[in-house]
């Protein structure tokens, strides 16, 4: 498929900009830009490598924003030096590990181009009738139908393994009688159960997370012929996703929580997996009805599109799993307490709590020294040992 060469060169604007770093990011971090078209020469039509790589983005800016979260919680909240500090290097991180995945590659040219390439071949696909209106939305629902984004959501992913563990769980000779006594717990939906919940799950936990045993293999252990580099998380064990959870952080609290969210949500969980399951099959007639109706070219570039469209949808989805981590401390502890100490003793303008508040509110109040800090350009690129 030929793709304009400026389509994959760095965009001037975004669509959905609404806190302006397309005015700050490219000039404060130049690198982002020569990083962004780098990427985008290498994997604009590579859709297996293009997802591994949003998966490895996402495992490097977690990794980064626990470390400087614990900088933070280790350092002084009452030096003004450190505390722009460390908003810097959320920036940074920000900028190099979610913005530009997130924004420049999902809102940008290259998505925009393999929608319009889906519509394009949605049209060659209806049958030309009288009726506009009705071969319009018909070529729309295609798209629709194409662009469902439900796939690539980690929380759907987590769902449809939850269906998997909850139907493990309820025919498990250990686990059943177990569960019987959690069910109604989790159920009453109040907090004082909590305690006993925990207790109750112990040894369903104690036995996933131990090696020796072999309880619960079937939800853990991959599959013979499983290849991580070409296989989705759908693909994944049904635990292992708490189990990695569980492996960074340390303590076993993930693999708790993803339990009990297995039985809260039980029947929410069984209709996403019905929905997810029709649109497979919609998505699947689709694919048939474009086998017989476009060339042995057109259809692997109707593929093709479909399946970057729906890489750049997915990227948004699993990226924002970060905000838990990231927005907490960056917004809600290091802006809150500088705003706390500029305004001391002058009034600061600031209108609101966001990721760029450093660039559009503090740094006018800054001390000179600080103040060339914030707006001087960082012309390095990113590297994780140096934060």
């Amino acid at each position: 498929m030929k793709i304009d060469p400026h389509i994959l060169k760095f965009p001037h604007s975004l669509p959905n900009d609404e806190a302006d770093f397309m005015i700050y990011y490219p000039y404060k971090f130049p690198k982002v830009i020569e990083f962004y078209e780098q990427k985008a020469q290498e994997l604009y039509d590579k859709p297996e490598a293009y997802a591994q790589f949003v998966q490895d983005e996402f495992k490097e800016l977690e990794a980064a924003v626990n470390e400087v979260n614990d900088e933070y919680g280790k350092g002084n909240k009452d030096d003004l030096n450190f505390l722009v500090s460390i908003d810097q290097k959320f920036n940074k991180v920000f900028c190099f590990k979610f913005w530009v995945i997130n924004y420049v590659f999902a809102d940008g040219l290259i998505h925009e181009f393999y929608v319009d390439q889906l519509k394009a071949f949605s049209r060659k696909m209806v049958d030309v009738i009288d009726d506009i209106e009705e071969y319009e939305q018909r070529v729309i629902q295609i798209q629709r139908d194409l662009l469902q984004t439900d796939y690539a959501d980690i929380y759907l992913v987590q769902a449809l393994h939850g269906v998997v563990v909850m139907s493990f769980l309820e025919n498990d000779e250990f686990s059943k009688e177990i569960i019987s006594k959690i069910i109604p717990l989790i159920d009453e939906h109040t907090d004082k159960n909590n305690e006993k919940i925990i207790e109750l799950w112990k040894p369903i936990v104690d036995k996933i997370l131990d090696p020796d045993d072999h309880t619960y293999d079937p939800l853990t252990v991959f599959p013979p012929d499983f290849d991580e580099k070409y296989e989705t998380l759908l693909d994944l064990p049904p635990l292992q996703l708490p189990r990695n959870q569980v492996r960074m952080r340390g303590i076993p609290f993930p693999m708790y929580s993803f339990l009990s969210h297995t039985i809260e949500f039980r029947e929410q969980n069984k209709a996403l997996k019905e929905r997810h399951d029709s649109m497979i099959g919609i998505i699947e007639d689709i694919f048939t009805e474009a086998r017989g109706k476009l060339n042995e070219e057109e259809y692997a570039d109707f593929r093709l599109s479909y399946e970057m469209a729906r890489n750049f949808s997915m990227s948004k989805d699993i990226m924002g799993n970060v905000d838990p981590i990231l927005v907490p401390v960056w917004e809600g502890d290091v802006h809150r307490r500088i705003n706390e100490i500029l305004s001391k003793d002058q009034e600061v303008r600031y209108p609101h709590v966001s990721h760029a508040s450093m660039f559009g509110s503090f740094a006018w109040y800054l001390p000179p020294d600080l103040k060339a800090k914030v707006m001087s350009p960082d012309t390095s690129p990113f590297n994780f040992e140096e934060l």
